[in-house]
């Protein structure tokens, strides 16, 4: 009975005196310069560098096709430590100002941040990408199908009507995005920008990107100009279409692109599709996002502009 009670009284003295909020801050401290190292580790094919830009994607908004972040998304990020930060130095400024005059007593609460904040970059390092064990070749024959792409004449970011029917002859990445949209979109348009970029110029003069958005109430043109500025994404090229809810909708149901909009947040939760349709307006490949998709787009793509406008 003795030993728990000695126990408990030395839990309530490292929650009481200074052990506790040094501790704690020393792990925001670390955790915070952790999170700026993520923002400027170079990206790499495994370990942390293909966390560390993994991470930038998701939870600081970058853009890999611009370079540019989202100080939104940074801010957040690294917002709420910081508070936490001076609301622990608020209620514990006595016992942390007491433990400064022993700097002695600061070895073992930072010791033991540095321990966690180590451990957890190590475990990022082992969540990054493992190299390929032998590339898997592009199943062209077998995804390849011929089925009639969607009827859609839309405006894209400049005003200008986009026919699908009138880039026959072309082919056609046909995709789904929105402007707001806080999560997979940003993925998907720099997904095309990598794909596109490992063509050649004349490769690129015979294609055409089309993003249908699937928040047509408020993706004006002038709103798609924003994005499409963002991403260094110019028409002819990239088109980033909007129109008439109903006829939008309709679109999107055509193409495949399943959607549910959360009511509260207004996200709308969306499948990740590229429809790549060839040169006789026929959907050639369904392929989503991540590196191996990313790398038969690439393939899937040369090979439709190899292809001759007559063949079927």
């Amino acid at each position: 009975m003795g030993e728990r009670r000695s126990a408990l009284d030395r839990f309530r003295g490292f929650i009481e005196g200074g052990g506790f909020p040094a501790f704690a801050l020393c792990l925001l401290i670390l955790s915070e310069l952790l999170l700026l190292a993520l923002l400027f580790v170079p990206a790499g094919e495994t370990g942390l560098g293909a966390f560390a830009d993994e991470f930038r994607v998701w939870c600081f908004g970058y853009d890999p096709a611009t370079g540019r972040l989202d100080w939104a998304y940074v801010i957040g990020m690294m917002g709420p430590p910081l508070l936490i930060g001076a609301v622990l130095v608020l209620f514990w400024f006595e016992p942390l100002r007491a433990l400064l005059h022993h700097p002695a007593a600061l070895v073992a609460p930072a010791g033991a941040a540095a321990l966690l904040v180590a451990g957890a970059a190590g475990a990022f390092s082992l969540l990054g990408s493992t190299p390929d064990q032998g590339e898997l070749p592009f199943p062209a024959e077998a995804l390849r199908t011929a089925h009639q792409a969607p009827a859609l004449r839309l405006i894209n970011q400049v005003g200008e009507p986009v026919d699908l029917a009138q880039l026959q002859g072309k082919v056609v990445m046909l995709t789904g995005v929105y402007a707001s949209c806080p999560h997979t979109c940003p993925l998907i348009l720099a997904h095309a920008k990598r794909v596109i970029a490992e063509l050649a110029p004349e490769e690129r003069a015979d294609l055409r990107v089309v993003a249908v958005t699937m928040d047509p109430a408020h993706d004006t043109p002038e709103v798609l100009a924003e994005l499409a500025g963002m991403h260094g994404m110019q028409a002819p090229l990239y088109n980033l279409v909007t129109g008439g809810a109903d006829e939008v909708e309709s679109i999107l149901d055509a193409m495949g692109i399943t959607r549910k909009r959360d009511p509260e947040t207004g996200v709308i939760d969306h499948a990740n599709l590229f429809l790549l349709i060839d040169r006789e307006g026929k959907i050639a490949y369904r392929l989503t996002l991540g590196d191996l998709q990313e790398r038969w787009l690439a393939s899937a793509l040369k090979l439709l502009l190899r292809e001759p406008p007559d063949v079927a």
